[in-house]
């Protein structure tokens, strides 16, 4: 069982990318990665998920944005060694802002439209 399951807006390319690095650091197989378009549950709000990187732990506990970066930096024996930066950044809140300004700006490409009926934002 995953320690922790992910979900990441598939339509965006920056996240898709985020996942396959995820995927390549997570040696121990904890962190399970689903599609937040796809998501049928009622634990997570998929409206605010597909602003912010959201999470949930074996627990039920969700979590959105920095604070789902934090969980993941926690159980990725590979990045221990930044623990004390993420840490700073999620105590100072400039983590949280950073988050926030990179997930405004992200670009989103809905793949399965057509020219004439929806455009990328």
């Amino acid at each position: 069982m995953s320690s922790l399951s992910i979900y990441i807006d598939s339509w965006c390319p920056m996240c898709v990318r985020f996942g396959s690095w995820l995927k390549r650091l997570d040696i121990f197989n904890g962190i399970r990665q689903a599609d937040i378009r796809t998501y049928e549950g009622t634990a997570i709000s998929k409206e605010k998920g597909l602003q912010q990187i959201a999470s949930i732990n074996r627990h039920s506990r969700v979590f959105y944005g920095y604070d789902s970066i934090w969980q993941i930096v926690v159980r990725l024996p590979l990045l221990w060694v930044f623990v004390p930066v993420f840490f700073i950044l999620k105590v100072s809140r400039l983590g949280h802002w950073a988050y926030k300004e990179l997930a405004i700006k992200r670009q989103i490409i809905p793949l399965h439209c057509k020219e004439e009926d929806c455009r990328p934002n």
